[in-house]
Parts: structure tokens; sequence; C-alpha cells
């Protein structure tokens, strides 16, 4: 579990996910996700982005 929030620049994006998602916020079929790694290595979270609305949120890897 992160000690606190983390920068976007701590980590390197990579593509997460190939099916679209559906966003928490407008319910629209939209979303696609991308992996997070953090460049220590020991953290890896998923950010989903709405391509309808925009709205951006983000899930804990497996090491929260």
């Amino acid at each position: 579990m992160h000690s606190g929030p983390m920068k976007d620049s701590d980590g390197d994006f990579k593509p997460g996910c190939d099916e679209k998602h559906t966003c928490r916020k407008c319910k629209v079929k939209a979303a696609t996700c991308e992996l997070w790694e953090s460049s220590c290595g020991g953290y890896e979270d998923y950010r989903y982005t709405c391509g309808a609305c925009g709205h951006v949120w983000w899930v804990d890897g497996i090491d929260s």
C-alpha cells in the first residue's frame, strides 16, 4: 500500500486492458485503462479514462 499519494511521473504507463469498461460517472462503456508501474517496481495501479465524459479514476493493484 502506498504511504501517500504518488505522482504520475513516479512511474510509467503501459497498455492495461484490451476491452472498454463502463464509466463510473456517465455509465457509458467508453473507458480505457492503463497499467501504471512505479519506478521502484513496488507498485502497480490502473488508471481508467472515459472517452465519453473524460472522467478519470484509479484502481489499486495487487500491492494494496
